[in-house]
């Protein structure tokens, strides 16, 4: 191919990805395959023409009007269902065929310490608490493809630590992280590098929860997220069906006890006619609480960065 038809090529590929910035997409099969062409082209990452401008901590802000940072796009397109569609932001999400795709920066909608000391998010870690190096948040591409008919896995289950850059998504647009720590240590000593919402990053810069992030949960029965199986994840509680949280108890209080992976089936206000999924609760391999156990109760999507 001829260098003027190589430009006019890649040109005419940035054009799609600029009209697709403002797209809210409602399948993205098509979608998908312009990105993918887009990224090959001029070599961006082919999740960012969903997730609006990339944040950079030195002048990050938060949107009062999304509850996001100022310039991602918070989007969850009409075809998925309401209990995605009303709980779910700082992200974009919509679905492809058999599967949900959520596509994230993986930001923060908090102030945190691991935004760095120069960013308008910043502020210091809790009296008691201890930095996890010198690791700070930074901009991801994370885009999730996760069953939207979650089905109990038949035999050997997945397990949690199989490698995945996350395990599922909080209803605030970021990674839910397993159970476990660095090799040769347990979660229980990370608890202290916790920003004051109960995240931190790993080496590369990705934000992520072990622990309930106390700006949605905070020991309720509040819906925190969604794992890689297509089951949801819930707080502390049971909210047994009911609105009002009078009544919501811990686990195996009027509903069926835990397994070991901090699951049970029940009905909850958003599934009535109930479902499995997974609680905040403690965890004998982290020996502290978390949000998943060792194992997921379903076959686990994909998850790519």
């Amino acid at each position: 191919m001829k260098r003027k038809q190589i430009l006019a090529s890649t040109s005419l590929l940035a054009i799609f990805v600029l009209l697709l910035t403002n797209c809210k997409p409602k399948s993205d099969s098509d979608e998908e395959t312009l990105l993918l062409l887009a990224a090959a082209a001029s070599r961006i990452c082919a999740n960012s023409s969903f997730t609006g401008t990339t944040v950079v901590n030195s002048t990050a802000t938060l949107d009062t009007n999304t509850d996001c940072i100022t310039g991602m796009t918070s989007s969850m397109s009409a075809d998925l269902p309401a209990w995605i569609r009303n709980n779910f932001k700082c992200a974009v999400g919509s679905v492809s065929g058999s599967n949900y795709v959520f596509r994230a920066q993986n930001i923060p909608n908090n102030k945190s310490y691991y935004f760095g000391s120069n960013s308008p998010m910043y502020e210091t870690l809790a009296a008691g608490k201890t930095p996890a190096g010198t690791n700070q948040i930074s901009s991801q591409c994370l885009v999730y493809s996760i069953p939207s008919n979650p089905a109990e896995k038949s035999g050997s289950k997945t397990g949690t630590q199989s490698g995945y850059v996350s395990v599922g998504i909080t209803v605030n647009g970021l990674a839910i992280f397993n159970n476990a720590a660095a090799p040769g240590d347990v979660l229980a000593s990370e608890v202290s590098t916790f920003d004051k919402f109960n995240g931190h990053p790993q080496n590369t810069g990705v934000y992520h929860h072990h622990s309930q992030p106390l700006n949605v949960s905070n020991d309720n029965a509040n819906l925190i997220g969604i794992l890689l199986d297509g089951f949801p994840v819930y707080g502390l509680l049971c909210d047994r069906n009911t609105v009002a949280p009078g009544d919501d108890a811990a686990p195996g209080t009027g509903t069926p006890a835990l397994d070991s992976n901090h699951g049970h089936t029940a009905a909850t206000v958003l599934f009535p006619s109930g479902i499995y999924h997974y609680h905040y609760a403690y965890d004998s391999t982290a020996t502290t609480n978390t949000l998943i156990g060792s194992f997921f109760h379903g076959t686990p999507g994909t998850i790519s960065n």
